[in-house]
């Protein structure tokens, strides 16, 4: 497993910027499975976090109301499930590098969020085991609470723009960003936002909405063409285009050509 390089804040949360976090997420995919560069793919991610994380998979419904879909374990213990023939929470003794996912994701129509999720949890023991080990003294989430990190429906939008107002917010901002870029390299999604163009008889440029209907259109179609190539949600191609300066507002559209 290839381990991040980066400086670190007095609580042990990862200081790095979204390019390098980009080039982290490749310089793993080429070490776990360097043939998922070599075109637009679907990651296998059940490969990846069994074999390349050594993660353990335990499929448990985390909440009563479902908002927690997803949990790391970075240390042994014991975390509480849901039990739904007894409609009670029960104990559940999990080792160090187990991550729970919600049953509810293995159905079909789940796939695509099921792999986010997985991708999430994995990219949180990829960089944020140090912020949540059982002797870092300056824990985000205390000493007690730092053994596990849920993964909540509705958690930080890392699409938007905004400081983060604490290291949980900017820990998860930072998962969901790498389980992006784990999912769709930028070297590959270039290739796919290529073939795109290719198929339409254009040339390659950036999506700008509003600037003509033809964008508007284009706007609309890449990220579901996106999601089919690597296996994703329309919406998190659709973040993942934004971020990547792929598709831009019409005020920021020059500025990008330059």
């Amino acid at each position: 497993m290839l381990e991040l390089r980066t400086t670190y804040t007095l609580s042990q949360v990862p200081y790095i910027s979204y390019e390098a976090l980009d080039q982290y997420a490749e310089d793993v995919i080429r070490d776990a499975m360097p043939k998922a560069l070599c075109a637009p793919t679907a990651l296998d991610v059940g490969r990846f976090i069994e074999f390349y994380l050594n993660m353990q998979v335990e499929y448990k419904r985390l909440s009563y109301d479902r908002k927690i879909l997803g949990m790391t374990a970075f240390n042994t213990g014991i975390v509480q499930v849901f039990d739904d023939i007894s409609s009670q929470t029960m104990p559940l003794i999990v080792q160090e590098g187990t991550v729970i996912i919600d049953p509810l994701l293995t159905e079909k129509r789940n796939i695509a969020r099921r792999r986010f999720t997985f991708m999430h949890e994995g990219a949180h023991w990829l960089i944020h085991r140090p912020a949540f080990a059982e002797d870092n003294p300056f824990g985000s989430a205390g000493v007690y609470e730092n053994q596990y990190l849920a993964a909540k429906e509705g958690r930080i939008d890392y699409s938007r723009s905004q400081k983060e107002r604490n290291d949980i917010e900017r820990i998860e901002r930072q998962a969901d960003f790498l389980a992006s870029a784990l999912l769709m390299p930028k070297v590959t999604l270039r290739m796919a936002f290529r073939e795109f163009f290719k198929y339409y008889n254009e040339k390659p440029r950036a999506i700008v909405r509003g600037k003509s209907e033809m964008d508007d259109l284009f706007s609309a179609l890449i990220p579901e063409f996106v999601s089919g190539e690597f296996g994703v949600s329309k919406r998190a191609a659709l973040i993942r285009l934004e971020k990547l300066g792929g598709i831009v507002g019409k005020q920021n559209w020059r500025q990008f050509a330059n």
